[in-house]
């Protein structure tokens, strides 16, 4: 990556937010997610881990691991579970990744410096991000088995009041994939995610909160 020079070191923990279905303006609890990421190092690379999962009746249970190098944000392996079950398997290779549903397997070519979609809250994390900065690149689903345009423009600073009432000056950064947008609320001095943001059909919001 161009800019992986520049990045700030990613560092180890837990996290814990609060998932909100929001509908003609009105917001209800539907779930949680439970985080860590942890740095692993083996005889020739140092890797970072990053596990969520995500508990709701009304989305659905899920698990993902990612596994991605911790210098360069290469992805190295991705592994979906909804309600205990696998789902999706992505192992990456220099210019391809196999990929694993069930009993069938698939191998897609990716572009040599793409990153996996499910590391861009790690990446946002690690951004010099400023406003009116902006940095493009390439993702890839290891869910749809497809690439993807990655634009990340942080917009403005915004004051953020947290889950537990604390104020918190952060940085709201538009993000796109392909046509979904997102937006996300990050600490620039913590460099934590706060807040994420996204339309998932006319009228509902799906926001996930510190």
């Amino acid at each position: 990556m161009k800019w992986k020079r520049t990045t700030y070191p990613l560092i180890e923990g837990q996290d814990e937010k609060q998932i909100y279905w929001i509908e003609k303006g009105e917001s209800v609890q539907i779930g949680q997610t439970y985080e860590t990421i942890r740095l692993e190092k083996t005889s020739h690379q140092s890797i970072l881990v990053r596990e969520q999962k995500l508990v709701s009746e009304k989305i659905g249970n899920r698990t993902i691991r990612l596994t991605i190098d911790a210098e360069d944000y290469t992805p190295l392996e991705f592994v979906e579970y909804q309600d205990g079950v696998q789902t999706v398997h992505a192992l990456y290779r220099a210019d391809a990744v196999v990929i694993t549903r069930g009993n069938e397997q698939s191998v897609l070519p990716i572009h040599t410096e793409s990153v996996d979609l499910f590391s861009i809250e790690l990446l946002l994390r690690a951004l010099p991000l400023t406003v009116d900065s902006t940095f493009s690149f390439s993702g890839f689903s290891a869910v749809s088995g497809r690439e993807v345009p990655i634009q990340v423009r942080p917009l403005r600073h915004d004051r953020l009041t947290t889950e537990l009432g604390e104020h918190v000056e952060t940085l709201c950064a538009h993000v796109t994939f392909g046509e979904r947008i997102q937006y996300y609320w990050i600490d620039p001095v913590k460099r934590e995610l706060l807040k994420q943001s996204s339309q998932i059909a006319d009228g509902v919001s799906l926001e996930f909160r510190r």
